[in-house]
């Protein structure tokens, strides 16, 4: 076979392979690897939603609901930059949701001391 032209270059054949395959697929994680690249990805956003959480378990003086909002403001914040540099898994969500659960905290701890 003489090779030029304008013939395009195949790949050699190899026996029980496919080209399905070989070619790259788009991964979606699932929750598991979500939550994992989160906690790798920006680790304060998770620690907020954490201290949030626990804060309404055990709410003393309200002090882990403002280290939970703290927290989860910081991920916010490292969410974007992370946005920016284009990362799949941000941690935006797991902040936004420190930062309602660690207002929930306060507020119920504000209304458990009038009442």
């Amino acid at each position: 076979m003489a090779s030029g032209g304008n013939f395009p270059s195949v790949a050699p054949y190899v026996p029980g392979s496919s080209y399905a395959a070989t070619a790259p697929r788009d991964h979606r994680p699932n929750r598991k690897e979500k939550d994992r690249q989160t906690r790798k990805n920006n680790p304060m956003a998770y620690t907020g939603l954490f201290l949030s959480v626990l804060a309404l378990l055990i709410n003393p003086l309200a002090l882990l609901s403002v280290l939970g909002i703290i927290f989860s403001a910081i991920g916010l914040a490292k969410s974007h930059e992370l946005d920016g540099l284009r990362v799949r898994v941000t941690g935006k969500g797991t902040a936004i949701g420190g930062l309602i659960v660690g207002s929930i905290g306060v507020v119920l701890f504000g209304w458990f001391l009038t009442h």
